[in-house]
């Protein structure tokens, strides 16, 4: 994976513009399972998956459901509103 779970300021993970699409995706649909996730923006199942872990882990999404169905938190809202300087290529 090109990009790491490394922490850009201290408090925050690197996100990606995957994970801007990830977050976008659950901004607009509410919530669903990773694979759809995937499939619905044209990104690799294993690499949403793998993005969704760091992404709850840094509170920008949790599991909704015992299934892997996640949703947007306010955090994660948030860091889609901001023009942030966290997102890499």
């Amino acid at each position: 994976m090109p990009v790491s779970d490394e922490e850009s300021d201290g408090n925050s993970p690197t996100l990606t513009r995957s994970d801007e699409r990830v977050l976008a995706y659950l901004d607009d649909v509410g919530s669903d399972y990773g694979a759809f996730i995937a499939g619905n923006t044209g990104l690799y199942a294993d690499h949403v998956e793998s993005r969704l872990h760091v992404l709850e882990s840094a509170g920008f999404v949790e599991q909704v459901t015992g299934e892997p169905v996640y949703r947007l938190t306010d955090t994660g809202r948030e860091a889609l509103r901001e023009d942030c300087p966290r997102w890499s290529d």
